[in-house]
């Protein structure tokens, strides 16, 4: 990698009549990759991607098949191409044409008058992460509502909310998950990389990371996946798979650190110096006598020794491989335990993070060459590069993400700080991807205006009382940066057509609103001027960076997140109130419950995420999609084909319900059903069904969603940590009538 910025143009020269464009797909897809516009009159007629040969020193920008699917979508019949009313039933899908000034005029006048009668709370921003570019993103939404005087906030990250808190937990307020990993530079270093719950070639969590991963098995670094599935990475990657049961990692953690401390292969002198809480000798004065983690896996302060065998008979895995894996991470150093996201979207998330973050400390693995702290994003973040500020939300009105159906059934009656009367979505499909999406769309009648800014009609718009249509990034300039923070690199998006129809982009839409609504400071700057600003500690030459598409930029001075921590603990401490790495959370232990959403111990803990449901016995995950971005191309039927909907079912669960391969099933729970065809497999545990999160809410009129959308059967239930639980969840699979 370069010790200074250089400028890359990652295209070939265009044909005769072709100008050819870079920018990257502006989405919250899991990666950062250079897509390449070839425009012909006005038109793109083509998308290409980065043509240099992928190397681990400069690696390519290559894109995926969603990068090179925005043609199918930025020219999709089904664009928003004007300002739309709502004519008939919400949900109807019945709108009518009207003008900008209209359809400003009266959310503007709407929004006022809401504000005036219930308080600025009754307005809900439920804008999202279609967009993520540093300029049109989010910000946009959250800088204009906090300019009105504030709105109720849906707070937590649905992704990655436990990862979030357990990160600053354990390695303190100011470490920042998208930070707080190794850069995959630093795979080769590794003996032995344990992923757990995570699939790059599934979810990508950085471009070129399954590369990286690649380089790393061909210099002979052993790889273990443990997942519910035999997932895309595993096939391609793992020297084993073990399978386990969704919600239920923390214990197979728990057992493993018992047995690396039972067999004396935890890193003692490490652990005096860096850990917190590990022993009885090094928790805090105030701690009570039996509070240390080793106390815990030992059974000293339960009684109950958290053995290989204890666990075996909550996840599944059996207690010899338990055993034999603890050994091997504990003897294979430097090892890497990665740990996706998912394991942490359960009814207690954040103690599967804690869980992994402490077996990593234990065995001295943090902050050194070939470790990890069990975070899989990078060790880089933005590189200084900044987002468009928002400023602070004037009022106190926040509710944990996946509570949203809740809000809304229930407002200020269920403890809420308001009953919500006007939603807000920009660049977000919430109605698709909060969870149990029936209540939701049965908890609207207090809602006086929905107002929803978008491409298309989509699960959420298909609610909206006012339709605004908003440009894609072909349309307009921005900035972008790594997704996970891995890879040291932005890139410029230039605008490569006009904006289409009557597309408007969102920082503009917004700036008519606020002229109309009396903020008089929402935006004086013309995009340019925004983009040099929020760039300008990062990029010493805006012009050929805007020019060529691709800076690159110096890799940080270590590859491991916390290795100045670890290298020079006296000069650098991290960010805990003890200065170390806190398996023991002093934060915890003064405020247990710092949601108001339950009780979080201070050290991992085991807590069984749900009772038995005889008449809902299979467990439920929803991995991502390859033809997806969450929600986004869920109408692109070219795309489709890359990673076609059905419930993946172990061939036993099959046979026992006399269900075959290929025929349509009906997956339901009391919360809701679904339709689609399944698919058996033995590449997914026994007891274990998975169906790809992101298809489109569609109902018929019995309530039955057609299009195998995972959220008509979850729950609204949030983490203590304020974490989705998507992956907690019960149901039965039968043949569909």
């Amino acid at each position: 990698m370069p010790d200074q910025t250089i400028y890359q143009r990652p295209r070939r020269p265009g044909r005769a009549g072709e100008t050819v464009v870079t920018s990257t797909c502006g989405h919250n897809c899991g990666g950062r990759c250079v897509v390449n516009a070839h425009v012909v009159e006005g038109r793109i007629v083509k998308i290409s991607t980065d043509p240099a040969r992928w190397r681990p020193e400069l690696p390519a920008l290559h894109a995926c098949a969603r990068g090179v699917g925005q043609i199918e979508r930025v020219y999709h019949p089904d664009r928003l191409k004007y300002p739309m009313r709502r004519t008939g039933p919400r949900a109807a899908g019945q709108f009518e044409r009207i003008s900008w000034d209209e359809a400003l005029d009266h959310v503007a006048r709407e929004m006022l008058r809401i504000r005036r009668e219930h308080g600025n709370a009754a307005i809900l921003n439920a804008s999202r992460s279609g967009s993520l570019s540093m300029l049109h993103g989010g910000g946009v939404a959250k800088r204009f509502f906090y300019k009105f005087g504030g709105c109720t906030d849906l707070w937590s990250n649905m992704s990655a909310e436990a990862e979030i808190f357990a990160v600053r937990m354990t390695f303190g307020a100011r470490a920042e998950y998208k930070s707080a990993g190794r850069e995959p530079t630093d795979y080769v270093n590794s003996k032995l990389i344990l992923m757990w719950g995570w699939s790059p070639g599934d979810g990508t969590f950085g471009t070129g990371t399954l590369q990286y991963l690649k380089e790393a098995r061909k210099k002979g670094v052993r790889i273990v996946c443990v997942d519910p599935r035999r997932t895309r990475t595993s096939l391609a990657l793992a020297d084993e798979h073990i399978f386990i049961r969704p919600s239920t990692d923390a214990a197979a953690l728990i057992a493993m650190a018992q047995v690396i401390v039972s067999e004396g292969l935890h890193d003692q002198a490490y652990c005096d110096r860096h850990v917190l809480g590990f022993d009885e000798a090094h928790l805090p004065a105030d701690a009570p006598a039996g509070a240390s983690y080793r106390a815990y896996l030992m059974g000293e302060s339960d009684g109950v020794p958290k053995t290989p065998e204890w666990a075996e008979a909550r996840c599944g895995i059996p207690a010899e491989t338990i055993r034999r894996l603890a050994i091997e991470f504990a003897t294979a150093k430097p090892a890497a335990l990665q740990c996706g996201y998912a394991p942490g979207r359960t009814a207690f998330g954040e103690q599967f993070h804690r869980a992994a973050y402490a077996l990593a400390a234990i065995t001295g693995n943090v902050g050194i060459a070939g470790g990890n702290s069990g975070v899989s994003n990078g060790a880089t973040g933005r590189c200084g590069i900044r987002s468009l500020p928002t400023g602070d939300n004037p009022i106190d009105a926040r509710v944990s993400s996946p509570l949203l159906a809740d809000l809304l059934a229930r407002g200020r009656a269920g403890g809420y700080p308001a009953d919500i009367r006007m939603i807000y979505s920009a660049g977000g499909d919430l109605f698709n991807q909060c969870p149990n999406a029936n209540k939701m769309a049965a908890s609207l009648d207090g809602v006086e205006l929905i107002v929803v800014q978008d491409h298309f009609v989509t699960p959420t718009a298909r609610h909206a009382d006012i339709l605004l249509p908003a440009t894609t990034f072909w349309e307009r300039n921005d900035v972008h940066t790594p997704w996970a923070g891995a890879g040291h690199y932005a890139i410029y998006m230039k605008q490569a057509i006009a904006p289409m129809y009557e597309c408007r982009n969102d920082i503009d839409i917004f700036a008519e609103l606020a002229r109309r609504v009396g903020i008089a400071d929402y935006n004086d700057r013309s995009e340019e001027e925004w983009l040099r600003e929020l760039t300008r500690d990062a990029i010493d030459d805006f012009d050929a960076f805007a020019e060529n598409g691709v800076a690159r930029l110096a890799p940080p001075n270590d590859a491991v997140a916390f290795a100045a921590q670890i290298r020079d603990p006296e000069n650098h401490t991290f960010t805990t109130p003890s200065g170390r790495i806190e398996i023991y959370s002093m934060t915890l232990a003064a405020r247990p419950d710092p949601y108001g959403l339950g009780r979080i111990p201070p050290i991992p803990t085991w807590i069984e995420p749900h009772g038995p449901e005889p008449r809902h016995p299979l467990m439920l995950c929803s991995p991502k999609s390859r033809a997806r971005t969450h929600s986004i191309h869920g109408n692109q039927p070219l795309l489709a084909r890359v990673d076609p909907d059905d419930i993946w079912m172990n061939p036993a669960d099959a046979s026992a319900r006399g269900i075959a391969d290929g025929q349509m099933v009906r997956v339901f729970n009391d919360r809701g059903s679904t339709r689609l065809p399944v698919k058996v497999t033995a590449r997914i545990a026994p007891g274990v069904v998975s169906i790809k999160e992101g298809a489109w809410f569609t109902p018929d009129a019995r309530g039955t969603d057609t299009s195998g959308c995972a959220n008509a059967l979850t729950a609204d239930r949030s983490a203590p940590c304020g974490a989705t639980t998507y992956n907690t969840n019960l149901v039965e699979v039968e043949r569909a009538a």
